[in-house]
């Protein structure tokens, strides 16, 4: 195989249900490009271990175990795994995930046509923990994003999607932090390109998702990746734009769970970092509230007028 290097790095705990699938799905693609596998195995304890060093034997060099002895968390345990990368290209997956057949060569097709791309992500299907259809992750199309119309719209960009160019790093030697921070820091560097189609596979709320598990830290995490965005290179408007996108979010979730108190809390940290004042803020905020009220709304109809036609309307994870 020739072409260019792609390093491709796993992150795992305990995923033994999924991993073999995971690891098959990335090494079997067609590319014209030497591909090397890097998976961080947090000390796994439930056989995810025994499954990968299977598929090692396998698929030999390309395929690399990095066994933990300890469990270092998630975060540590990626960012070592990102800092063994080499390669022109670097692609991150979670080990719940997976990919489709054609994804990476015409993700590597894409960054080849246009050099002003730093990352490109692509759809996802959304499927439980037994594989079952769910819907699709988004309904981005396909797009460009700059940094400003990703702070502006918030996070609806599949992480076990990505491949981006190495050239600038990975953006993940900066402590705890989510794949918001990341998408926003590779925007930095050149826009992002998304392909409509899905070409992942992103399991939703499996064990261990630390979206399920720790959410209050993740919507921290949310926060500071928006903080993370050098005022610099955005106008007030896109800063107060995601600023209050992130509050509508905390309403969504304030009004499923009824936790009054966490919109409360938020709020007095988005209305005290608006550069706008609190009449301003709130305008932003009841138009974002109100746009992502009418999107379910006509979802919902298009759910129902699928029913009745007999054709299964997909759910999205993330309307964007």
């Amino acid at each position: 195989m020739t072409g260019p290097a792609i390093c491709v790095c796993v992150v795992t705990y305990n995923q033994r249900d999924y991993i073999e699938h995971c690891l098959r799905s990335i090494l079997d693609q067609v590319v014209d490009a030497e591909v090397r596998v890097l998976v961080g195995d947090d000390g796994s304890t439930d056989g995810t271990s025994d499954i990968i060093q299977t598929l090692v034997a396998d698929y030999g060099p390309r395929l690399v175990h990095l066994r933990r002895e300890r469990n270092l968390g998630p975060f540590p345990n990626l960012r070592d795994v990102l800092s063994r990368a080499e390669g022109e290209f670097i692609a991150r997956v979670d080990g719940d995930d997976y990919w489709l057949p054609g994804k990476l060569a015409r993700q590597l097709a894409y960054l080849q046509r246009h050099p002003g791309c730093s990352a490109v992500y692509t759809n996802a299907l959304t499927v439980d923990e037994h594989g079952q259809p769910l819907g699709v992750f988004n309904d981005l199309g396909d797009a460009r994003l700059d940094l400003a119309t990703l702070l502006r719209r918030g996070n609806a960009l599949n992480n076990s999607s990505v491949l981006f160019r190495a050239g600038h790093g990975t953006g993940w030697d900066a402590g705890d932090q989510i794949d918001y921070q990341i998408h926003l820091w590779l925007a930095r560097h050149g826009w992002l390109g998304h392909i409509g189609e899905p070409l992942a596979g992103y399991r939703v709320s499996t064990q261990g998702s630390l979206v399920l598990s720790a959410n209050e830290r993740v919507r921290a995490l949310y926060w500071q990746a928006i903080q993370s965005v050098p005022r610099s290179l955005v106008t007030d408007a896109d800063y107060a734009r995601g600023i209050t996108d992130f509050l509508r979010r905390v309403c969504l979730r304030a009004a499923r769970t009824r936790d009054w108190p966490l919109l409360r809390r938020w709020a007095g940290v988005v209305y005290a970092a608006s550069p706008y004042g609190a009449l301003r803020t709130s305008l932003l905020l009841a138009g974002n509230l109100a746009r992502t009220l009418a999107r379910l709304a006509l979802a919902r109809v298009g759910r129902a007028m699928g029913r009745i036609v007999g054709r299964r309307v997909p759910a999205v994870l993330y309307p964007h």
